[in-house]
């Protein structure tokens, strides 16, 4: 057992002192009632009720000892452990237009239709992969890069995991349509465009996240579709700079390729108005792109071996999914961690409960008069 506020345990001298003197008084200077003549008192025996007179203000002062217990929040430990050891990640999440393509066979694209909805592009899929993550790291602190042609800080490292399971889902992707004439009517305000991948300069802002994190285990999670072909700096050389800091507390890039399938299509739009083309029920229709989107599996290869991270690929929702989970279970096992489980309520109830019967007590049998 340990105590959140220990200090507080001080509040039990003046507590002591107090009780001490109030029953010091009640035993050695009981009350006095003249009376005309003592004839009749000196016959009168001491009752055992008499012998119980200070149990009320007994009572109340044990009370007071255990609400200054429960002010110290007494905390005990949990005999189940949690894995890991506090390990701080920050994740790249690519948000170029290429995102919004969907890997998947037209069939698949039709069913979906038929059920009502829309089939889950890249991004989509990435996004609910993150939130499987950090509902599943509540130990560990992380932060969110998201990059096209710049990249941005999101959140920085936090544990709080609502908050960013909220700035994920308020995360929308630019589908790269414009209204005509207006290239500032994006999806999402324009707030961040789609028109290139910069995937050093979002390294390079996961890498300023981590550099004074006082964690042993600090982590890059960089999510991509892409190549580098935008940003100020060079992926390679930030690679290379990560993995020459601290040998002791290595910063670790884990690189994605997600969607290499050859089953890729995109979101049509209308060759003039450049408007997105609905079916008659409402729903997106699909092409495929006329030439095939840019990948580079060498670059991320080379970012991960440069930080002794590790590269995966991965060409479905599902294949993502099953490599994320590959990452968490293998890489980051670490000694456990002990949890602390608040144990305040047990002597505030005891309080409340030894205060009012003290109270009941001293109104009652133990009624003291005059």
């Amino acid at each position: 057992m340990r105590f959140e506020s220990p200090w507080l345990l001080l509040l039990a001298v003046p507590v002591v002192l107090a009780a001490a003197w109030g029953l010091r008084r009640a035993i050695r200077k009981p009350p006095t009632l003249r009376l005309p003549t003592l004839a009749m008192v000196t016959l009168a025996n001491p009752s055992r009720m008499a012998l119980l007179a200070p149990l009320p203000l007994g009572l109340q002062a044990l009370a007071a000892l255990l609400a200054v217990l429960a002010l110290a929040r007494p905390q005990i430990e949990e005999a189940d452990a949690l894995t890991g050891e506090g390990a701080d990640f920050v994740i790249a999440l690519d948000m170029s237009g290429s995102m919004n393509a969907v890997d998947m066979p037209a069939d698949k694209i039709l069913e979906h239709h038929k059920q009502g909805k829309e089939p889950p592009n890249r991004f989509e899929s990435a996004r609910e992969v993150l939130k499987g993550f950090i509902r599943s790291r509540p130990q560990d602190r992380i932060g969110l890069v998201i990059f096209s042609s710049k990249a941005w800080v999101k959140f920085p490292l936090t544990l709080d995991r609502d908050a960013m399971l909220r700035i994920l889902d308020g995360l929308v992707l630019d589908d790269r349509t414009r209204a005509s004439g207006d290239q500032d009517s994006c999806a999402n305000a324009c707030t961040i465009t789609g028109e290139a991948t910069a995937i050093g300069d979002a390294l390079a802002r996961g890498y300023k996240r981590l550099e004074d994190s006082p964690a042993k285990s600090r982590n890059i999670v960089l999510i991509t579709d892409g190549d580098n072909n935008a940003g100020k700096a060079a992926p390679e050389e930030i690679a290379r700079f990560i993995g020459q800091q601290s040998s002791d507390r290595p910063v670790h890039v884990w690189t994605f390729l997600v969607g290499t399938g050859k089953d890729t299509f995109l979101p049509a739009n209308h060759q003039f108005t450049g408007r997105p083309l609905f079916t008659p029920e409402g729903r997106r229709v699909y092409e495929r792109p006329d030439q095939p989107f840019p990948v580079n599996p060498a670059l991320l290869h080379s970012i991960a071996d440069s930080t002794g991270g590790k590269a995966f690929e991965a060409a479905t929702e599902e294949d993502f999914r099953k490599e994320f989970e590959h990452l968490q279970t293998t890489e980051f096992a670490a000694p456990a961690l002990h949890r602390w489980r608040e144990a305040f309520l047990p002597p505030l109830a005891a309080s409340l409960a030894l205060f009012l019967l003290g109270e009941v007590l001293g109104l009652t049998v133990l009624r003291r008069w005059p």
